[in-house]
């Protein structure tokens, strides 16, 4: 089952773990990618003991870099040509409380794939020279694969955390799979007691971004208004079919923002985005709120937000005003009175009544 593109690295990786006395397993997402024949960048590998030398091991054999999380003793290599490799130890969680990061200690492969989303990601491959490729399905995620269904692996699932009620949209929008009728029912008590709410704004941003680069982007937000689970990421925010039209993941969330009009500004505030960005896609929303052009040349992500929700604007309406500052000093204005002026220009021309700097002379000559 192990796609002839990823057999001879994961021989390697499975040849130097049983060196070194370590079980070793591919498992999660990239089994069940396996298995439906998708191709994946992101392969999660299992020990039954540390992965500190394994992960050495591959940015010295295959090039690219490697970043260790103390918390959890796991490793993130990036290879050079991309490839990413999640290397964790097998472990059991607990949550000291919902929303929580969980708290961890080394255990067997069986728990670690307990504390998996769900039944289809709870799937392992061993790599091990012995019996390289042999399955491990203690959860029957091969079952709930065939059958198309979205199953949590016990009922307090969405109480530890509460990410995986996106998780579940997520991949049923994804694949086209049916949510099974208890995990259906855990998830609408999960949103109705609010268990969201517990999350940190980063963590629900980082669920959202997920939901943004979706490819089945309206499927997936059908799901998450079914389970009226949008409400937790921003109140009011819905699918609007203009959201296809933003071509990355911060073009989407200024459409967002435009499409949920006075609270838009609140709305990228609320999710904690890198400062730079965060002021790009204001600048986009402002320009919308405002309906005016901008009096500085808009970047390209901010013109990609606007043309996305603004369709039927002249392409002028997004160049600089026409008229600058300067040329209203010459004209003897002077403070507000300068201000008021350009904010009226800026107006004319993001309504098309002023399409050229020429036209704009003329007028402030009348």
């Amino acid at each position: 089952m192990i796609p002839r593109k990823y057999k001879e690295l994961l021989q390697t990786i499975g040849a130097y773990a049983d060196k070194l006395g370590v079980k070793a397993w591919v498992v999660g997402g990239a089994v069940r990618d396996f298995y439906l024949g998708r191709d994946t960048q992101d392969i999660d590998l299992t020990f039954e003991g540390s992965p500190e030398s394994v992960a050495g091991f591959c940015v010295k054999k295959w090039g690219g870099e490697k970043r260790k999380f103390s918390q959890f003793n796991t490793y993130r290599v990036t290879l050079s040509d991309g490839l990413k490799l999640d290397l964790v130890q097998a472990r059991k969680e607990y949550y000291a409380r919902p929303g929580a990061l969980p708290q961890v200690s080394p255990s067997t492969i069986k728990d670690d794939l307990f504390r998996r989303d769900f039944t289809a990601n709870a799937w392992a491959l061993s790599i091990l020279p012995e019996n390289f490729g042999q399955s491990y399905d203690p959860f029957g995620a091969q079952k709930a694969i065939d059958k198309g269904v979205i199953k949590i692996l016990h009922d307090k699932s969405f109480s530890d955390d509460p990410t995986r009620l996106y998780r579940a949209a997520r991949f049923a929008g994804r694949f086209g799979w049916q949510i099974e009728r208890n995990t259906a029912r855990l998830m609408q008590d999960a949103s109705r007691e609010e268990y969201p709410l517990v999350l940190s704004r980063e963590r629900v941003r980082q669920e959202f971004v997920k939901v943004l680069e979706e490819k089945k982007l309206q499927e997936v937000f059908a799901l998450l208004e079914q389970y009226e689970l949008l409400q937790f990421v921003y109140p009011g925010l819905k699918w609007n079919p203009v959201l296809q039209k933003g071509k990355s993941v911060e073009a989407k969330l200024g459409i967002c923002a435009c499409l949920l009009g006075a609270s838009g500004a609140e709305f990228l505030m609320h999710l904690h985005l890198p400062k730079e960005t965060a002021h790009e896609l204001l600048g986009a929303w402002t320009v919308y709120d405002e309906q005016k052009s901008p009096t500085a040349a808009l970047t390209p992500l901010q013109e990609g937000v606007l043309r996305a929700v603004c369709p039927g604007l002249k392409r002028t309406a997004l160049e600089p005003c026409f008229v600058k500052g300067r040329e209203l000093r010459e004209l003897g204005l002077s403070g507000r009175k300068i201000s008021t002026a350009i904010e009226r220009f800026c107006k004319l021309q993001w309504q098309g009544r002023i399409a050229n700097r020429e036209q704009a002379l003329k007028f402030l000559e009348r």
